[in-house]
């Protein structure tokens, strides 16, 4: 073990961050360890950021250059990354070498924090394949955007247009130049790469002397209009490596207006605003401020901050909906959409919140920081290849989508390849010579200044206590403030040192603080009770979540009509194969009748069981662990039995006629095989699914029709007889049509039938000239395009 140990140390000592030539004008009030100090050390956390680490690994370095050379008129040394890298993409073009900014950064944080050289000797290869590709530019011009150079010409010509995410139809080539200088400036700062640090200088004198200088405020701002990161924050970074006034005079032109403005008056305009285009810009503003004591840039970074974790948050610490922000009125309206918050936007929250905590040292910060990381960063990642989510959905009974891994590349890709190796960013923090333990999560940290290596041993949630062990040779008096959690039972925190009850003082911020000359070999165990809580919906009663301490519970959902090659796609991330949300489970009464009615299962696991008043248990666990799955984390709530009949159960009677009419002379049973095939099914976009176990339905979608032959009497009037299931699903539109020939449609809004899934049963006739002399005839029941088609259930030829 004290070979471990000392390994560690040295290990440690050798990685550090490169020196900033400037100081800021508002210096920070808190510091975060370098990662190169943390090292996580057991459980999911560790697991992850194992499966990050070999995945950044397998990508290859000369196919994320591939565009690069290509651009140069070099030969590319292998083909490029598919799908946003190289494929044109809602008519937009490739996003080819967004992909390369991540891996460097990605890459750099995997270095300190795994000091694996295979991962610098990576780096070390791409930097030098960059500075070759800008060495043949000759002037600094560096991108792998498809005519990138020529998009730039007709900016500073004044011959373009933008929009979100466009630039002459160019799909965000400001955006991708920003990912590329915050790789090379981390690969520089570190890893301690040379070559970084100058084709990042030369790629910000290009851009700064060839186009930020050529255009006027009014343009600017247009080119501003397209999604571009924080490119503004690129120039700090170049500004505090250089002490060059020139880049900060650049960052101070590359802030956006529209955001700008509104926000450091204090006004909250990001109703309608796509959400990741916004939260980089204020990363970009806190930081212009920090190197010029722009106090309206601060005043609207810290609003921003606000109003997105007050008023733009779900419980899992994402944000926004079909990637827009929208009202907190719309909450309830937004649960059942496919699409729930993007995986990019909590990344860069998370990076947002890191850069002002460090500066104001807000203990809500690491509240809302802590939510993320263990409900929205830690969800995303699945357990066989460790690829990505891009959305989770918020409705109950969906699932999540995977990316590949190598076929993908979303922007949430990128973001992804950069979480795992700084999930524990956040976990300690030193404010003067004090240190503060900020997440109860298993790091090790090395507190250089103090001489002192902690390891803290916990399997939280599972079990609620860390224990903190004190290493060190040269150990003085310090202090170590430990946070007191929001999430607890109030008065449940105990600290004990050497098995001892600890005396501690307890500080404006919520810490509870020990101070005392530290021994090798110290041990100091924290206890504490989390909180079992159930939230309703910002706004509404409609939802319910459940919550013990940080940790967001959720319960599975049976799998209908999912194979597992569904949680994985290439192209398509959204989770649109549905059921009703009343297939998942309901939460019935008032928060207190429901938090009475959940047991924890064992001390072992974090397992709980809602007893319902329907008579069955629920089993709750971590959403963190939920993969490859239907999922409820917002579950419907009724305040009692006879409101869930009323809105949610499943009504077998509905709008029944009162017995067919007539007598049947043929049917098709539907989801049974046998008797779809002997009607000579045919089908475009359907599948089947059970309602109870029992009987199946059959659902068509985009445009999609299922299509039987049915047995007929020529000399007889006949009509049709269907019943099927009306949910929460999207608006549906379909026809029915005989022969070819539409006699009957139908359409429903999403909002017609509240929650309730109900049957419905329709009998019409058919022409008679449509069936006259005829013994069979094609009976198709056929989806409007983008619209789909109800649950059909049953489907019979009635004889009047």
């Amino acid at each position: 073990m004290k070979k471990v140990l000392i390994f560690c140390a040295l290990f440690w000592c050798s990685l550090g961050y490169a020196q900033d030539v400037v100081k800021p004008v508002q210096p920070n009030t808190v510091e975060l360890f370098p990662l190169s100090d943390l090292r996580i050390t057991a459980g999911l956390y560790q697991d992850i950021q194992g499966r990050g680490h070999q995945y950044l690994l397998s990508l290859e370095p000369d196919r994320l250059l591939s565009w690069f050379r290509r651009e140069a008129g070099l030969t590319p040394n292998a083909q490029p990354y598919p799908l946003w890298e190289s494929d044109d993409f809602q008519w937009t073009g490739p996003l080819a070498g967004h992909i390369m900014g991540f891996y460097m950064s990605s890459m750099s944080m995997m270095y300190q924090t795994t000091a694996d050289p295979a991962v610098l000797d990576r780096l070390k290869y791409t930097v030098a394949g960059l500075k070759e590709v800008q060495e043949l530019h000759g002037d600094g011009y560096l991108l792998a955007t498809r005519r990138g150079r020529e998009i730039f010409e007709d900016v500073v010509a004044g011959n373009f247009t933008t929009s979100n995410p466009v630039i002459n139809d160019c799909w965000e080539p400001v955006y991708i130049m920003n990912k590329i200088m915050l790789g090379l400036c981390n690969v520089y700062k570190l890893c301690g790469i040379d070559d970084a640090k100058s084709v990042l200088i030369n790629m910000a004198d290009w851009f700064g002397h060839n186009v930020i200088d050529s255009l006027d405020h009014e343009t600017i701002q247009k080119m501003l209009v397209c999604e571009h990161g924080s490119i503004n924050e690129s120039y700090v970074d170049v500004y505090r490596l250089t002490g060059d006034e020139k880049y900060l005079r650049w960052a101070e032109r590359l802030n956006d207006e529209d955001m700008l403005i509104p926000l450091s008056q204090g006004k909250d305009i990001l109703f309608g605003w796509h959400a990741n285009t916004q939260i980089p810009k204020f990363t970009g503003f806190a930081n212009v401020s920090r190197y010029n004591g722009d106090k309206g840039m601060w005043s609207a970074a810290e609003l921003f901050w606000d109003i997105v974790v007050n008023n733009h948050t779900w419980i899992n610490g994402g944000n926004s909906t079909g990637e827009h922000f929208f009202p907190e009125s719309e909450f309830e309206l937004k649960v059942p959409n496919n699409g729930g918050p993007e995986s990019c936007n909590t990344v860069n929250m998370m990076r947002l919140t890191e850069y002002l905590y460090q500066t104001d040292g807000r203990a809500d910060r690491i509240d809302y920081y802590e939510r993320q990381l263990m409900n929205h960063i830690l969800a995303n990642f699945e357990p066989e290849q460790g690829m990505c989510c891009y959305y989770t959905s918020m409705r109950p009974g969906n699932y999540k989508v995977y990316a590949t891994r190598y076929h993908s590349f979303w922007c949430c890709v990128g973001t992804g390849l950069e979480a795992p190796a700084k999930l524990a960013k956040m976990a300690y923090a030193q404010k003067g010579e004090q240190l503060l333990v900020n997440l109860y999560m298993p790091v090790d940290l090395n507190w250089r200044s103090a001489g002192i290596t902690i390891s803290q041993q916990t399997n939280f949630p599972n079990e609620n206590q860390s224990l903190f062990v004190v290493k060190g040779s040269a150990l003085s008096d310090k202090e170590i403030a430990f946070r007191v959690p929001k999430w607890i039972e109030s008065g449940t925190m105990k600290i004990r040192v050497n098995g001892k009850t600890a005396k501690f003082n307890m500080n404006e911020d919520g810490y509870m603080v020990l101070s005392r000359k530290w021994m090798d070999g110290d041990e100091i165990k924290v206890t504490f009770t989390p909180k079992l809580e159930v939230h309703d919906l910002k706004g509404s009663e409609r939802y319910y979540t459940v919550t013990y301490g940080p940790i967001v519970l959720a319960a599975k959902v049976d799998n209908k009509n999912l194979t597992h090659d569904d949680f994985r796609q290439v192209v398509h991330p959204v989770a649109d194969i549905r059921i009703p949300m009343s297939d998942a489970p309901v939460l019935i009464g008032s928060t207190t009748d429901i938090k009475k009615a959940i047991r924890r299962v064992n001390s072992d696991d974090l397992k709980f069981t809602y007893a319902s008043p329907l008579g069955e248990n629920v089993e709750l666990i971590p959403f963190n662990t939920i993969h490859f799955n239907r999922y409820a984390l917002y579950m419907i709530h009724t305040n009692d039995i006879d409101e869930y009949k009323r809105t949610v159960l499943a009504d077998p009677k509905g709008n029944a006629v009162n017995g067919i009419k007539g007598s049947a002379i043929d049917r098709v049973v539907i989801g049974d095989a046998d008797s779809e095939q002997s009607h000579k099914m045919e089908f475009v976009n359907s599948w089947t699914g059970k309602v109870d176990n029992k009987s199946y339905w059959r659902r068509c979608y985009e445009g999609g029709y299922v299509m039987y032959n049915m047995r007929s009497l020529p000399e007889k009037q006949l009509a049709i007889y269907l019943k099927f299931r009306v949910s929460d699903q999207n608006q549906f539109a379909f026809d029915v049509l005989v022969d070819g020939r539409v006699v009957k449609s139908f359409s429903h809004l999403a909002n017609e039938t509240n929650l309730a899934t109900t049957y419905y049963y329709e009998q019409f006739d058919i022409p008679f000239e449509l069936t006259k002399e005829k013994s069979n005839i094609t009976i198709k029941v056929d989806a409007k395009n983008h619209h789909e088609v109800a649950e059909l259930l049953d489907i019979q030829l009635i004889a009047k």
